[in-house]
C-alpha cells in the first residue's frame, strides 16, 4: 500500500492552514495454489505521521492538519506449504514419467515438499526483479525473463502435482510485475529533476503539496513535504494559493528560516521569513530597510521611485535599500528623511550631524538661491542646496547681489563688510549706492560704490530725527515741526547727557519698559532755576523716544486741545499754557527754532503722505 498525504494551504483569517488529502493506493496480487493450499501472508508495517507547520508573514501561527496512514508492504506472493504432501512415495506417483529431471531428483530424496519447488521459484523472480531495478535495458529484461520461465518450466514438470497449472500462473503473475520496467519512488531525470513516480510508473498532474518519502534523509520511514508540477518537484521561489514560498534548492522542502537567498545565475535574491513565505514590498533585513519587487519578489537591482505596501513612496538606491538624505532623481534633487524615509515637502530639513540644512518645495525638489522661508529670506548654496552658515555678498538667480548673514539671511540696514560699511535697503535688499541714510541714530552719506562715510553736526541730527517726527503726527497728531523744535531745545541737537546716554531728547521723567536713569536737571520756581535729581526714561534710540512724546501728548488730557492743529504758533501756546513746561519763554523759544530750521516744510510733507 502506498501512503501520501497532499495539503491543502487556504488563508483563514491571519492563519495558513493546510488540509491534509490522503490517498491510498494499494496493490494487491494473491497466487494461490490449490493443491497444495497455500496462502498469502499480509504484513503491515506502523504507521508513518507527519506535521508540517507554517506561520503566516504577520507572525501567526500557521496551523497544518495532518492525516495519519499506514503502509502495507506487498507480500509474499507465491507461498506454498507441504501439510498435504504425505510422504515421497505420493509425490513420486504423481511426477510424470517424461521429465527425467525432475523424477531423478524426487528419487533421489527420501522427502520432497512442493514448498520448496515453489520458494526456489519466488527466489529466483526476485533475483529477476532486482535485474530490472538495476537497468532498464532489454538484455537484462529478457535474462529475467528467461530466469522465470526456466523455473515456470520446472514447476509444470511436476506432473504429480495436480494444481500445477494454477502455481504456474502466480508465478507467471510476480514474473510480470518484475519485468514490466516501470519507476517508482524519486528518479532523477535526464534534466536533473527529481520526479516522483507512483508504484504504478505514473506521476500526479498538476500542482500538489504533499508528503512523500524524503529526498534527502536517509532514515528508515523519514518523510517530507514537497511541491510537485506534474510530479517535478519544485524549487526556489514558488507559487501555491495565492502566496509565494521559498523551497530550498537542496533539500526540495520549504526552507522556515529568516534568511535571504541568491540563487544561481541571479546578482540579488528573495527574502524568506521563519514561515516560508517570500517577502515582498518594504522589508527590513540586518537592521536596514530594503525594497522587494513585488512582481518578481527579487530585491530591486536599480535606483527607483517606489510605492510600498502602506501607499507611501520612498527612493530605493541601485543596492536595493532605501535612501536618505540628499538624493539626485531625474535631473533634481530630493531630500529623504532620515528617520521616516519619506520626501520632505514644505520644510526644511537638517540632516544628523550638520549645523544647516536644506529647503524642499511643495513638489519635494530641494531649492537653492535666494528663498522666503517663514517670513524671512534666506540663500541657499546653488552648489550643495544647503543653507550658507557665513556672512558673503552673493549673487542670486536673478542676477542680483545681496549680503547674506552667518544665519543664512539676507541683511538689511547698514553692514559692515570687508572694513567697511554699507547698507542694503529695507524693502528691496539690495545695496543703495547713492545719497544718504539713516540708520538707528546716525546718519550717512552713500558714495556710488556703496560706501558709507558717517554725518555728524545739526543736519545729521536733523536727518535722523525727521522721519520719527512725520510718523508722529501720523500716529498721534502732533505737529513735526513743534516735535522736531522740542527735541532740539531741550536735548541740544542731541548732545545733552541724557541724549547721549539715554537717547531721551524730550526730558521725559519715569521709565521705558523698565529702563531709565538718573540725572542732574533744572527746574524753574518762584526763585528761579534750582537742580534736583531725579529719574528719566531710557530708550533704546531717538525713534522711541520721539515715538513715545507723541503717545505722552495723547495719553494726558491737557493736552488734547492741541493735537491735529496744523498752526506751529498755536501748538507752541498751547503747550506752554497747558503746562509743559515752566520756562515763561519756552513757546518763543520753539518758534524761533522752527523758522530758523525751515521745519514747516516736515508739516507739509506729513499733511501730504
Amino acid at each position: 500500500m502506498e501512503v501520501r498525504k497532499r495539503f491543502k494551504l487556504y488563508k483563514s483569517g491571519k492563519k495558513w492552514c493546510v488540509v491534509a488529502i490522503t490517498t491510498a493506493a494499494t496493490v494487491l496480487v494473491v497466487a494461490t495454489a490449490t493443491t497444495a493450499n497455500a496462502q498469502a501472508d499480509s504484513v503491515s508495517e506502523n504507521p508513518v505521521v507527519a506535521s508540517a507547520s507554517a506561520q503566516s508573514t504577520s507572525s501567526s501561527s500557521q496551523q497544518v492538519m495532518l492525516a495519519t496512514a499506514s503502509e502495507s508492504s506487498v507480500t509474499n506472493v507465491a507461498s506454498a506449504t507441504s501439510a498435504n504432501v504425505t510422504n515421497s512415495a505420493s509425490v513420486a506417483s504423481q511426477v510424470s514419467a517424461d521429465n527425467e529431471t525432475a523424477s531423478s531428483a524426487l528419487n533421489s530424496t527420501s522427502v520432497v515438499s512442493a514448498e520448496n519447488v515453489e520458494v526456489s521459484a519466488v527466489a529466483t523472480v526476485e533475483a529477476a526483479s532486482s535485474a530490472v531495478e538495476s537497468s532498464d535495458n532489454a538484455a537484462a529484461t529478457s535474462t529475467s525473463v528467461q530466469a522465470v520461465s526456466s523455473v515456470s518450466n520446472t514447476v509444470s514438470s511436476s506432473a504429480t502435482i495436480s494444481q500445477e497449472a494454477d502455481s504456474a500462473s502466480a508465478v507467471r503473475e510476480v514474473a510480470s510485475v518484475a519485468t514490466s520496467g516501470k519507476k517508482s519512488g524519486w528518479v532523477t531525470n535526464a534534466s536533473g529533476q527529481k520526479v516522483y513516480y507512483n508504484t504504478n510508473g505514473t506521476t500526479d498532474t498538476g500542482r500538489e503539496y504533499v508528503q512523500l518519502p524524503s529526498l534527502t534523509d536517509t532514515t528508515k520511514g523519514a518523510m517530507g513535504w514537497y511541491l510537485l508540477q506534474d510530479g517535478v518537484a519544485q524549487k526556489g521561489a514558488q507559487e501555491w494559493y495565492g502566496s509565494e514560498w521559498y523551497f530550498d534548492p537542496s533539500t526540495y522542502q520549504l526552507l522556515k528560516e529568516n534568511t535571504y537567498r541568491v540563487e544561481n545565475g541571479q546578482k540579488v535574491g528573495y527574502l524568506v521569513n521563519s514561515n516560508g513565505n517570500v517577502l515582498s514590498g518594504v522589508q527590513k533585513w540586518m537592521g536596514t530597510y530594503y525594497y522587494f519587487d513585488p512582481s518578481t519578489y527579487l530585491l530591486l537591482d536599480h535606483q527607483d521611485y517606489v510605492k510600498s505596501q502602506w501607499g507611501d513612496y520612498y527612493m530605493v538606491g541601485s543596492n536595493g535599500a532605501l535612501m536618505t538624505g540628499l538624493v539626485n532623481w531625474q535631473g533634481s534633487k530630493y531630500y529623504f528623511n532620515q528617520s521616516s524615509y519619506l520626501l520632505a515637502k514644505n520644510t526644511y530639513s537638517v540632516p544628523n550631524g550638520q549645523k544647516v540644512g536644506y529647503l524642499s518645495g511643495s513638489d519635494g525638489k530641494v531649492l537653492s538661491g535666494v528663498q522666503k522661508w517663514m517670513g524671512t529670506y534666506y540663500y541657499f548654496d546653488p552648489s550643495t542646496n544647503l543653507l550658507l552658515d557665513h556672512q558673503d555678498y552673493v549673487k542670486s538667480q536673478w542676477g542680483y547681489y545681496y549680503m547674506v548673514g552667518s544665519n543664512g539671511a539676507l541683511m538689511t540696514g547698514v553692514v559692515s563688510w570687508q572694513g567697511s560699511l554699507y547698507y542694503f535697503d529695507p524693502s528691496s535688499y539690495l545695496l543703495k549706492t547713492s545719497g544718504s541714510v539713516v540708520s538707528g541714530n546716525s546718519a550717512y552719506s552713500v558714495a556710488s560704490d556703496g560706501k558709507l562715510t558717517l554725518l555728524t553736526g545739526n543736519q545729521a541730527f536733523l536727518m535722523i530725527i525727521k522721519q520719527a517726527a512725520i510718523d508722529g503726527w501720523k500716529k498721534y497728531g502732533v505737529l513735526p515741526s513743534v516735535t522736531a523744535a522740542q527735541a532740539i531745545l531741550e536735548s541740544g541737537w542731541g548732545k545733552s547727557t541724557l541724549a547721549t546716554e539715554a537717547y531721551n531728547l524730550f526730558g521725559i521723567k519715569g521709565s521705558y519698559n523698565g529702563q531709565s536713569v538718573t540725572m542732574l536737571t533744572a527746574e524753574y520756581g518762584s526763585s528761579g532755576y534750582y537742580y534736583i535729581y531725579d529719574q528719566f526714561r531710557k530708550y533704546p534710540s531717538y525713534y522711541q523716544s520721539i515715538e513715545d512724546h507723541g503717545y505722552f501728548l495723547v495719553s494726558n488730557s491737557r493736552y488734547s486741545n492741541l493735537l491735529w492743529n496744523r498752526n506751529y504758533s498755536t501748538v507752541t501756546y498751547l503747550l506752554h499754557e497747558d503746562g509743559y513746561a515752566t520756562d515763561p519763554n519756552y513757546a518763543s523759544s520753539l518758534n524761533s527754532v522752527i523758522t530758523a530750521n525751515g521745519l514747516t516744510s516736515w508739516d507739509y510733507e506729513a499733511f501730504n503722505s
